[in-house]
């Protein structure tokens, strides 16, 4: 399946505003994680809860840079994974041409 060049460039403006989009309707957003949510979720439900067990540690900024870590290994494993698709349909063209 080839795209024409306007349905590729479509494509990616539209990857570009599922980006830019969402930044600028909510410049004041944080991250808060399950485990934020799970322990006010918790908390209104019932004041009285007292935990299992508490952390041996507080990650603070290594959580951050653990969560960029994995992002940088899932753009990079589909930077592959592209790339490997394209570099294989450019043999098969190359083939069907030949035949």
């Amino acid at each position: 399946m080839k795209l024409s060049l306007t349905t590729k460039i479509i494509l990616v403006m539209l990857i570009g505003a599922l980006i830019i989009i969402p930044q600028i309707a909510l410049p004041e957003a944080e991250f808060a994680g399950a485990d934020d949510a799970a322990g006010t979720a918790i908390t209104t439900i019932d004041q009285n809860y007292v935990p299992w067990f508490e952390s041996l540690f507080d990650p603070g900024e290594m959580e951050e840079n653990l969560f960029l870590f994995q992002q940088i290994l899932g753009v990079g494993g589909l930077g592959i994974c592209f790339f490997y698709l394209y570099k294989k349909s450019g043999k098969n063209e190359k083939a069907e041409k030949s035949a």
